[in-house]
């Protein structure tokens, strides 16, 4: 098994940033619950595919199938609709008041009041069903599961670009400098293996979901009641990973040095002279480790992984964690 320092120190880079990673992906979740981001990014993927009709939207909402989705006598939105409860609600309103849902020669009579854009898809749906309601039930539910794939990509990019800014903050919070923590790696070899260890048995653990917030809505009256998906053991630092990110971390060394400043300079120069001191002696490590954090969870995951298959010597890819392939001539299940 090699025990190469340098091999070590990217074990342990990677390990900190998978550290930092899963901190911002956790942060990530907190902060979409409390704006409501995905009820927001719904609401626009809504108002797309209604053409932009304000009073079509305002009609669909205070459908009896959407209505039940979200609390009782609130106007939140809901954070989730299943694709028949679309169909449904649209093909009711559509129909209009009084008619039964599947009567498409009202829903078509309706169409010539609607945007261009919403009633020419309507329409192409409606050729497309031969005149079968649930054919056109089934073509609204694929319709709308495609608009909400394109809804899924624009939250990923908000996503991502929230992911970059709480790098920056975590990493300026934490004081996680790349250069002052591969400096405490290379010279102590205790702390070097210790973060080797707790390294591996990080990497047996479940793959961490990207940095896009996931969650799931367990609650058939109230959507907007998430719970937070592989916010579990894959997910959660242990109490040995905060201890070690502690001593990796952190701004204890950098508050010390405060009481080297010259006592006889003015409160501000020496905050001054204090902060200039820091901004140059981490500048580029904050650098490196905010843009390393940004890259996601996942990605260092799978990075720390392939540096630990090296340093087990070359572990083939589809042998299992934690188990040694018996050699040609040995049986299995011998003690080697």
């Amino acid at each position: 098994m090699l025990g190469i320092p340098a091999l070590d120190i990217a074990i342990g880079l990677s390990f900190v940033y998978l550290l930092l990673g899963l901190i911002c992906t956790t942060l990530n979740e907190m902060i979409a619950g409390t704006r409501k981001t995905r009820a927001k990014f719904l609401d626009k993927g809504i108002d797309r595919l209604l053409g932009g009709d304000a009073d079509l939207k305002s009609k669909f909402y205070r459908n009896v199938a959407i209505k039940t989705l979200t609390p009782t006598d609130t106007a939140i939105r809901p954070s989730y609709i299943p694709p028949h409860r679309f169909a449904t609600a649209l093909m009711d309103v559509l129909s209009g008041t009084g008619k039964p849902l599947t009567d498409l020669d009202s829903i078509r009579a309706t169409l010539p009041a609607a945007s261009p854009a919403f009633a020419g898809q309507m329409t192409i749906l409606l050729d497309k069903s031969g005149g079968d309601p649930e054919a056109f039930h089934q073509a609204l539910e694929v319709w709308f599961s495609d608009t909400m794939d394109r809804v899924s990509g624009w939250y990923k990019s908000n996503a991502q670009r929230n992911a970059t800014i709480l790098a920056i903050a975590l990493t300026l919070f934490v004081n996680a400098d790349t250069l002052h923590i591969v400096q405490t790696l290379w010279t102590n070899p205790t702390v070097r293996q210790a973060v080797v260890e707790e390294a591996r048995a990080r990497a047996q653990k479940e793959r961490p979901e990207d940095l896009l917030p996931v969650a799931e809505y367990s609650n058939p009256n109230d959507p907007t009641e998430s719970t937070a998906v592989h916010v579990s053991e894959s997910q959660t630092l242990s109490g040995t990973e905060q201890n070690l990110l502690g001593q990796l971390t952190g701004w204890s060394p950098d508050w010390a040095r405060w009481g080297t400043l010259d006592p006889q300079q003015s409160s501000f120069q020496r905050a001054s002279s204090w902060t200039g001191t820091l901004l140059w002696t981490h500048l580029l490590g904050w650098i490196l480790t905010a843009l390393a954090v940004s890259q996601g969870a996942p990605f260092w995951f799978d990075t720390l992984n392939r540096f630990m298959n090296i340093r087990n010597a070359g572990r083939a890819p589809d042998e299992s964690r934690g188990k040694t392939k018996p050699a040609d001539n040995q049986p299995q299940g011998s003690v080697r």
